[in-house]
């Protein structure tokens, strides 16, 4: 009688182990509530840390506030005895927020990473990290390059006779809010390549329709920024730079794609 004979018919027969995934690691199987307490850890040490970067933003709180406020702006003020507290604690949350991201990912990756498949992994990560460049470098270039000049052309409406009175937590929420949106816009080319990469979306597809994607871009910058033209164009500008050479990168990565197809 033959081996596969004896393993099917014979109940003394040594069953054979079911066989693991394909690429993924051997891991105990977690039940239900321990999964629930592996998430509850790692979130309270993503709380821990972000805690620790926000305690130590808080040091270093004057500074940050010395250096969103251009010379053009000059001056800004408070209107109430808990406003500048206020401020200071809410530059630090934010600044401690920024500085922790790559920590925070990476308490995130370490939950998520043991439940995907090795191919899985190997674009998860650097998608993660291309994703975070791309963010501090909106953050940055906005910081740098766009809010100044944006705050300069806006207080040249004033004339001579007209004097602002800039509140400090209005102008930090402009501040904040321009840094986080060119942030997020920045994060295009990366979506661009995943949608070509992914199958979803053509390059030539994406070429055809570049003149739309342009459009789309002023309109969104224009519904992100401050009513003015200047702000607008230099948040759309390099966003448009971004899209085109996402969309020469989606041409390269597309034979590959084909290839392993």
């Amino acid at each position: 009688m033959s081996p596969d004979t004896l393993s099917r018919g014979d109940p003394s027969a040594t069953p054979r182990p079911a066989p693991e995934p394909a690429g993924r690691d051997t891991l105990r199987t977690m039940t239900f509530l321990e999964h629930l307490d592996e998430l509850r850890s790692t979130l309270f040490r993503m709380l821990i840390m972000a805690g620790v970067a926000t305690t130590g933003a808080w040091f270093v709180s004057p500074r940050i506030l010395d250096l969103l406020v251009p010379p053009s702006v000059g001056t800004v003020h408070t209107f109430s005895l808990s406003e500048g507290f206020m401020i200071r604690f809410k530059v630090s949350a934010i600044t401690g927020l920024v500085v922790a991201v790559p920590f925070l990912l990476a308490q995130l990756w370490s939950f998520v990473a043991p439940g995907l498949f090795r191919h899985e992994r190997r674009v998860v990560l650097p998608v993660v990290i291309s994703s975070t460049g791309l963010f501090y470098f909106g953050v940055a270039f906005a910081y740098v390059a766009v809010v100044p000049k944006t705050v300069g052309w806006l207080l040249s409406y004033t004339g001579q006779r007209i004097t602002p009175l800039i509140n400090v937590t209005q102008y930090f929420g402009f501040v904040a809010k321009f840094c986080l949106a060119f942030g997020v816009m920045f994060q295009l080319p990366l979506v661009m390549v995943l949608l070509s990469a992914l199958g979803i979306v053509s390059p030539h597809t994406l070429w055809k329709q570049w003149r739309y994607g342009v459009v789309l871009i002023f309109v969104v910058a224009a519904w992100l920024t401050p009513p003015d033209a200047v702000s607008q164009c230099m948040m759309a500008g390099p966003i448009v730079v971004l899209y085109l050479l996402s969309i020469g990168l989606a041409f390269l990565l597309a034979p590959k794609r084909r290839s392993r197809g």
